[in-house]
């Protein structure tokens, strides 16, 4: 396949943001919102009080932009953000990932953050419908990958049917083909009504449950995955744990809520040596602002974003 951009499952469709600090993730996400709208309309409807003269050119735009985002991130009031969940912190969850989380909760109560806790009690099955619903609408996306409009074609081929085969054959890796036979059966006749249409009810079950817990709370705060980072490779011939490490960060993407990892610490036990810890925070919808917030005041009181694991 050539690279890009590939719609797997449309269930969460977005665009990730990769970035060495918070205010790259808030340039990412105003560029993304720009795309659509023009510059300071979309930075005045997403950080609110940004205003630039209408003669400005792009450059100027972002110019005064960074020095406005640079003290609005760094000012914003910092109480009632964070929270812990039971179900983020049940069994199977590595003692390092605890330890590092609970460390960066404990700083968030030093900068005057409120912890309450809540209840997302469909948790555990956000597994079960994300590889449900997921493959279902990858079998579908990917369909269209046959050789003849898009994406890679087989060199040598019979007829129609056989370059079919050889070309989903040869661009689509195993974990793809994998998910594409898993889909192909959820929606196959006398399994739709029995797999993908629970698994859809079950997810507005969980956007549910977050509703209800942002009515007591900003923001939820939960270690990204059960583990410390794997070594590269280390669990590329496991699809099982692949998938088991989705379990705190699929519920926000059934939801379809917005939500950034932040490094919070390294792993102390000997096989796992100074491998990173992730958090997550999760915000209601169209709160990305505040996310940054409070993310960027936990990295202004902390060094996690700019250390690096030892021999990295």
């Amino acid at each position: 396949m050539n690279p890009g951009t590939t719609p797997h499952p449309s269930l969460a469709r977005r665009l990730t943001a990769w970035g060495s600090g918070v205010i790259d993730g808030a340039l990412v996400v105003s560029i993304l919102l720009a795309t659509v709208l023009p510059l300071s309309e979309a930075l005045g409807r997403f950080w609110g009080g940004f205003s630039i003269p209408g003669s400005a050119t792009w450059v100027q735009q972002v110019t005064l932009w960074l020095a406005f985002i640079g003290g609005l991130i760094a000012t914003r009031a910092n109480h009632h953000l964070t929270l812990s969940t039971a179900e983020f912190f049940g069994e199977g969850l590595a003692p390092d990932v605890r330890a590092a989380v609970d460390g960066a909760l404990k700083e968030y109560e030093k900068l005057g953050a409120k912890l309450v806790p809540i209840s997302l009690p469909r948790t555990e099955l956000s597994i079960p419908v994300y590889y449900i619903i997921a493959p279902a609408e990858a079998s579908s996306n990917l369909s269209r990958f046959d050789g003849v409009k898009f994406g890679h074609r087989a060199k040598d081929y019979s007829d129609l049917l056989d370059m079919y085969k050889k070309t989903r054959a040869e661009g689509f890796g195993d974990e793809v083909k994998r998910r594409i036979m898993i889909g192909t059966y959820v929606l196959s006749h006398g399994y739709y009504d029995a797999y993908y249409l629970q698994a859809q009810k079950i997810r507005r079950m969980i956007a549910d449950d977050f509703q209800n817990a942002f009515k007591q709370c900003d923001v939820i705060a939960g270690p990204v995955a059960p583990t410390v980072a794997w070594k590269l490779g280390e669990k590329s011939d496991d699809p099982v744990a692949n998938y088991l490490a989705d379990i705190f960060t699929l519920p926000a993407s059934l939801a379809g809520l917005p939500g950034m990892s932040i490094p919070v610490g390294f792993a102390q036990a000997p096989q796992d040596k100074g491998m990173p810890v992730g958090m997550q925070l999760i915000g209601n919808y169209f709160s990305e602002a505040r996310l940054l917030n409070a993310a960027h005041r936990f990295q202004q009181a902390t060094d996690f974003h700019v250390a690096r694991p030892a021999g990295y």
